[in-house]
């Protein structure tokens, strides 16, 4: 923790903010610079909420001295069930299909105890990095009745409710909709408040695949969240078979799309007009630059030619909602990461090259994320929403996105927020962690 610290618990005026015009609503703004999309602010915050400044009277202030604020992170695509083992499993030095086989081969390593002490560690870094909402995918072998992956999901969720905002997805392989229990797996997913989710890969998708995962998720009342053609094979055509199964059926609920690799290889026609397709779909899709940025185009020996993210640029401009996250932390997947969303956003903007319109950019971690994971009190600096954001050692984007280890004060609830665990950085072998019930 770095910077300010606000007085006392009663009312106070942060002044001299500069924050970003696409997520500020209902604050006077003023020096607007339409180069950068920023504009300086006076914000008010009473009982945890922010208010019109001139809604006060005379209180409390801070001058913020134009250091940029951002709404708290939203990080809506996660493995909280695999982050921190890559002690045990090693990394993929080949691709997804390898990171694969080392991750289910540490899946019975995967404890009751075991998940919730790495379920916490992960949600202390998180916290301490400015995030207050996150989705995880669970690997999801049987029910979720059944599943060790959930039960812990259960507990940490009550733990961290006051903190972070949490929701989970069932991840499993797409042949499951064939199976005979699959509509008791989604009366389970619902009865949890989980989400529908499936792994589409290459070959896996068929019409009549993606006609009953759809079916059953409109018969439970679940929205869907998947991972669909993470690979750089421009003939993967589980993107185009899940939006001709959502427009098919009119799917009501809410579509997310992970990855989406291979929609960046196919021509351009075809990508146009699926990209379009999609967007009359109502498709969200979410770009995950550092696992991808990792993973795709990867082999022993080689420098890679391809860059795995989504064609974000074309999906944008069509109307497709875009939100960046972190996917994968410190497991086979990618053996980094710190579930830091600044981070995530600076990979973004260097593989994606999105530095000539960062305020563009900025929803894709905040407004359009918490928009796909139906979060009506996040992703903006609102007057009436919950007084938590981060105040950044920055005054502008380049100091923002330029530097390597940025300050920061995180608000929860207006008030400046400690974190749980010690803030130097230092690493803390998740295998040493106990949990303490809340």
């Amino acid at each position: 923790m770095t910077g300010l610290d606000l007085p006392g618990n009663g009312p106070v005026i942060l002044r001299n903010l500069r924050v970003p015009v696409s997520l500020t609503e209902g604050f006077p703004l003023r020096d607007h610079d339409a180069a950068s999309g920023l504009a300086t602010a006076d914000i008010g915050i009473r009982d945890g909420r922010f208010v019109p400044a001139a809604s006060l009277g005379p209180c409390p202030g801070l001058d913020a001295g134009g250091r940029l604020m951002l709404p708290g992170f939203v990080d809506m695509h996660v493995h909280l069930d695999k982050a921190f083992t890559a002690h045990r499993t090693g990394f993929s030095d080949n691709g997804l299909s390898r990171a694969v086989e080392l991750s289910l081969a540490d899946a019975p390593n995967r404890t009751v105890d075991d998940l919730i002490a790495r379920m916490d560690a992960a949600l202390r870094r998180a916290d301490a990095n400015g995030t207050v909402a996150m989705r995880t995918h669970l690997d999801t072998f049987d029910t979720p009745a059944r599943s060790a992956a959930w039960t812990a999901f259960t507990e940490i969720e009550a733990a961290w409710k006051d903190r972070i905002a949490l929701q989970a997805v069932a991840l499993m392989a797409l042949f499951r909709v064939e199976q005979e229990d699959f509509d008791d797996r989604c009366a389970d997913i619902a009865r949890r408040g989980g989400i529908l989710g499936a792994f589409i890969g290459p070959g896996a998708a068929t019409p009549e695949r993606l006609d009953r995962l759809v079916l059953a998720a409109a018969r439970h009342g679940l929205d869907l969240d998947l991972h669909v053609d993470e690979t750089l094979d421009a003939a993967a055509d589980g993107l185009a078979l899940l939006t001709d199964a959502v427009l098919r059926h009119r799917f009501g609920g809410r579509v997310v799309a992970g990855h989406c690799c291979a929609l960046a290889q196919k021509p351009e026609g075809e990508r146009d007009r699926l990209i379009g397709r999609m967007a009359e779909a109502g498709i969200h899709v979410v770009s995950l630059p550092l696992t991808n940025g990792f993973l795709q185009d990867r082999a022993p020996g080689r420098t890679p030619l391809r860059r795995g993210m989504a064609p974000v640029h074309e999906l944008a401009a069509a109307g497709v909602g875009i939100a960046f996250a972190s996917d994968n932390v410190r497991d086979a997947f990618y053996p980094y990461g710190d579930f830091d969303m600044l981070a995530v956003v600076r990979q973004a903007h260097f593989l994606a090259q999105l530095e000539a319109e960062p305020a563009r950019w900025a929803p894709a971690a905040h407004r359009d994320a918490a928009r796909a994971m139906r979060l009506d009190d996040a992703g903006t600096l609102a007057a009436g929403h919950a007084a938590d954001a981060v105040i950044f050692e920055a005054y502008d984007w380049a100091d923002l996105l330029g530097g390597s280890a940025t300050g920061r004060t995180i608000l929860r609830r207006g008030r400046t927020q400690l974190p749980l665990h010690d803030d130097s950085r230092a690493e803390t072998p998740a295998t040493n962690l106990k949990w303490k019930s809340a």
